[in-house]
């Protein structure tokens, strides 16, 4: 029986698998001589954005999923065809908020589960 309340679901058509975004996980490693700020991932986000360009940046639509600021690793999630660009705006990323990093990715994978292991 139909839900009264939940007209909204109901009339939006449902997206093809082939239309959706594909979306991959990427775990990765900061590395600094000092402590990063708590919110060196969204700093990072905003860095990644910057390179990519604004037409480049909301197709990518990179998000930060989780972040561990004592162990300095974290897991981000994009579309699937900008993981190489990702990596390469990692190796051109060589400060964040004044402090020298170097950013390494750990493991690339299309399941988030199977990179929890990485932030405990």
């Amino acid at each position: 029986m139909k839900d009264p309340n939940n007209k909204a679901k109901s009339n939006m058509p449902r997206i093809k698998p082939s239309m959706r975004m594909k979306e991959r996980y990427v775990a990765y490693e900061v590395k600094s001589n000092s402590s990063l700020p708590w919110n060196a991932d969204k700093l990072l986000i905003s860095n990644i954005n910057s390179l990519l360009g604004v037409f480049m940046a909301p197709k990518a639509a990179v998000a930060s999923i989780k972040y561990n600021a004592g162990k300095q690793i974290g897991i981000l999630r994009l579309d699937r065809k900008f993981v190489d660009c990702l990596r390469t705006c990692f190796s051109m990323i060589k400060n964040i908020n004044n402090n020298e990093v170097t950013i390494r990715t750990l493991r690339v994978s299309g399941m988030v589960g199977k990179l929890k292991k990485y932030l405990e």
